[in-house]
């Protein structure tokens, strides 16, 4: 099967060649690369024309977001498959392989996803499904180099509380990416999630316990940027989604878990940052969505110096979370 591979790309002239040479060194070689670049405005284009292999496509267009980006390689591609690459990351050399294997061995599944190293900055992270909380939790103890089947409700009750797939890590069948409907072009963030909740309703996922990709988090990232923004997105996404959940109580409890946690998550973020202003109110909105008086405690106890957080009420109540030197303690409650 051939395997278009996309990679949108905006102003990463630097890095966008080392993840095309990661794609044209894959031993599986029945594969177009498919470079989008979103109107970059660094040396993108000269580095990308100077690639002589007849497998890659550059295709140069105004500046429109990832999600147009994608959706425009996606048009042009002819392969059987899509993988998507982002142009900061990279790909093992037998990443394809294994993956259009597992689609060979498997025609019941419609996608597949491997495991990830992370580099942030100073940090390695040798699985980064292993480090998410939920989906790490379903791997512990248990490893499936070759792959597993995941049951299409259990995929979408976990993408409801957290998105553990990484673009660069998926690679589905082209005419069940059509039948979902591509990116939404109106999302400037968590567009990927987006589109992997609604493919997920009706689709069947497989996973390879391998980390076949490496997730470079670049300075110019989003939750490098404006994490705020990011975290805005996924809270609006999963409202929406709960909001179309009224006669299914597992899947409506599992998207509240997933708005507790992205509420608690966007607070740290300004906790951390010595705002406790701006952490009380994400707080109070994230209690206006989810009416979980816990919010309420938290939003109080922003104002509590962290130092006391950690040896007063931390231990006596074990409800507010510390900052980030005690990142362990954050999933309480």
């Amino acid at each position: 099967m051939k395997v278009s591979v996309i990679i949108p790309t905006y102003n990463r002239g630097h890095v966008v060649g080392r993840a095309l040479a990661s794609v044209l060194t894959q031993t599986y070689r029945d594969l177009e690369a498919i470079v989008v670049d979103d109107g970059s405005t660094d040396d993108t284009a000269a580095r990308l024309r100077a690639v002589e292999d007849p497998r890659v496509r550059y295709v140069p267009r105004l500046h429109a977001g990832v999600s147009a980006t994608r959706n425009a390689g996606i048009a042009l591609a002819t392969g059987e498959l899509l993988a998507f690459l982002d142009s900061d990351d990279l790909w093992k050399p037998d990443k394809l392989a294994h993956e259009v294997g597992f689609l060979e061995r498997h025609p019941e599944v419609q996608a597949v996803f491997s495991d990830l190293e992370k580099h942030d900055g100073d940090l390695f992270l040798p699985s980064f499904m292993r480090d998410s909380p939920l989906f790490g939790r379903r791997l512990a103890g248990v490893c499936h180099p070759e792959g597993i089947v995941i049951p299409r409700r259990e995929m979408y009750l976990y993408l409801l509380q957290e998105v553990f797939i990484k673009p660069s890590a998926l690679t589905l069948h082209r005419d069940a990416f059509k039948r979902t409907g591509g990116f939404d072009e109106s999302l400037s963030s968590s567009e990927d999630w987006e589109f992997l909740l609604r493919f997920a309703k009706w689709a069947q996922f497989g996973y390879i316990d391998r980390p076949l990709a490496v997730l470079r988090l670049s300075t110019d990232s989003l939750h490098r940027i404006d994490q705020p923004r990011g975290d805005t997105a996924m809270l609006r996404l999963l409202a929406r989604e709960r909001a179309a959940l009224r006669d299914d109580p597992e899947a409506r409890a599992a998207v509240m878990r997933g708005l507790r946690e992205r509420v608690k998550t966007f607070a740290w973020y300004y906790d951390d940052a010595g705002r406790p202003l701006m952490a009380a109110r994400v707080y109070l909105r994230g209690f206006r969505i989810t009416r979980d008086p816990r919010m309420l405690v938290r939003a109080a106890g922003v104002w509590i110096p962290q130092e006391w957080r950690r040896r007063i009420l931390y231990g006596a109540l074990g409800i507010l979370g510390p900052a980030s030197v005690a990142q362990s303690s954050r999933g309480v409650a």
